[in-house]
C-alpha cells in the first residue's frame, strides 16, 4: 500500500512540473511587443561634457533609432531651461532608421554641476516620452563677490552703496571689462581697478535718493571679452508711512462665509497724513478706514464679502494719502474660498 501511495505522489509532482514548464514565470513581462509597433531607442542617452569653462555654449548631437517594426513618428522635442534643440533630422523613421537631434546648452551665468533634460515625444506606445541628459561641471573664469546685491529696508530720500568685487580667475592676461549697464535710473554703478592691480574691478552700486517707496529689482550686466556676468540688485525703500502687515492673507475661507482682517497704518513723520481714498482691485474685497490718532495712525478693516464664489482671490488694495512723498501705497491680498483645489 505504501509503495502504491509513493508512486501516486511522484506521478502527480512530475505532472505539475511539466505543466509549469509550459507557462512563463510572468506572462505580462514576457509578452512580446507587436511586430507592427514602433519602438524608439536612444544611442548613448547621457552626454557628460566633463569640466568646461562657463560661457561658451556646449553642443551635442543625440541619435535616436526606430528598433520596432512600425513607423516611428517624432511629434516634438522639449528641453529644460537654458537648453535648445534643433528639429530632428527626420521625423518619420521606418524600421531600422535613425535621426539626429542637435542640442545646444547655454552655459552663460551658470556654474558648478549643471544638468539639462531633453525629452522626445513620439508615437511609441510603450515609451511616448524618451528622456536624454546633457550634464557636466561648469568652471567660472570670472567671479563676483557678492553674487547678489541686497539693500534690505532703505529710508526714502537716502543714498546707500554696496560694493561688488569682480575677479578674473583665468590664465589669460588680456581680460577686460567692455561695458557695464543696468536698467533702473535710480541705481548707479561705477567702476574702479582692484587695489592689487590684478585683472578685475571693484563696482560701487549706489541706490540713489530718487528711488521711490516700495520694492525694487535691477540687474547689472557686465560685458567682458570672456563671458558676460549678471549681478542681481534688489531691496525695498520705506518712508514715514508704514502698513502692517505688508500683505493680507485670508487663508482658506469656507464657502458662503465672510472673513475680516485688520491693517494698521502708522505715520512716523512730523507732518500729519490723511488717507484720502482706499480701493480694492476685486469686488469681493471691501476696505474701511477708521482713524485711531488722526494724522498719525489708522485702522483699516479688510473684508472678504459673504457669498464670494469659490476659487482663488488675489489682488491688492490701493491706499491714497495726501503725503507728497508717499501719495499711494499698495497692499496685496490673497485667499481661497471653498475647498482647495490642488
Amino acid at each position: 500500500m505504501a509503495v502504491l501511495l509513493a508512486s501516486f505522489i511522484a506521478t502527480a509532482i512530475a505532472a505539475t512540473s511539466a505543466a509549469g514548464a509550459d507557462q512563463p514565470a510572468n506572462p505580462a513581462q514576457s509578452a512580446p511587443a507587436s511586430a507592427n509597433q514602433p519602438k524608439i531607442q536612444v544611442l548613448d542617452p547621457v552626454y557628460d561634457f566633463g569640466t568646461v569653462l562657463s560661457g561658451p555654449p556646449v553642443k551635442h548631437t543625440f541619435k535616436v533609432k526606430n528598433v520596432g517594426g512600425g513607423e516611428l513618428i517624432i511629434d516634438h522635442v522639449q528641453t529644460s531651461c537654458g537648453c535648445t534643440a534643433a528639429e530632428p533630422s527626420k521625423k518619420r523613421l521606418k524600421a531600422g532608421e535613425q535621426a539626429e537631434i542637435a542640442v545646444t546648452f547655454d552655459t552663460r551665468y551658470q556654474k558648478g554641476h549643471s544638468e539639462r533634460t531633453i525629452t522626445v515625444f513620439s508615437n511609441d506606445p510603450r515609451k511616448p516620452d524618451l528622456a536624454m541628459t546633457i550634464k557636466g561641471q561648469l568652471a567660472v573664469e570670472i567671479e563676483t563677490r557678492p553674487e547678489e546685491v541686497f539693500f534690505s529696508k532703505v529710508r526714502l530720500g537716502t543714498e546707500e552703496t554696496r560694493q561688488v568685487t569682480v575677479t578674473y580667475l583665468g590664465k589669460g592676461k588680456d581680460f577686460k571689462i567692455d561695458k557695464i549697464s543696468n536698467s533702473s535710473p535710480n541705481i548707479k554703478v561705477t567702476q574702479a581697478a582692484l587695489k592689487d592691480r590684478k585683472p578685475g574691478a571693484i563696482l560701487t552700486v549706489t541706490k540713489l535718493k530718487s528711488m521711490p517707496v516700495g520694492p525694487f529689482d535691477d540687474s547689472i550686466e557686465i560685458a567682458t571679452n570672456r563671458q558676460p556676468i549678471l549681478v542681481h540688485v534688489s531691496g525695498r525703500v520705506v518712508g514715514d508711512i508704514a502698513v502692517e502687515p505688508a500683505q493680507v492673507s485670508f487663508g482658506i475661507v469656507p464657502r458662503g462665509q465672510s472673513a475680516l482682517r485688520i491693517l494698521r497704518l502708522t505715520n512716523s513723520g512730523a507732518r500729519a497724513v490723511r488717507i484720502t481714498e482706499i480701493s480694492s482691485s476685486s469686488h469681493s474685497i471691501a476696505a474701511k478706514v477708521d482713524p485711531v490718532t488722526p494724522g498719525k495712525e489708522y485702522k483699516i478693516t479688510v473684508e472678504l464679502r459673504k457669498g464670494t464664489p469659490d476659487g482663488q482671490i488675489r489682488g491688492g488694495l490701493s491706499i491714497k494719502t495726501d503725503d507728497p512723498q508717499e501719495p499711494q501705497l499698495s497692499v496685496p491680498f490673497y485667499g481661497i474660498v471653498g475647498a482647495f483645489q490642488g
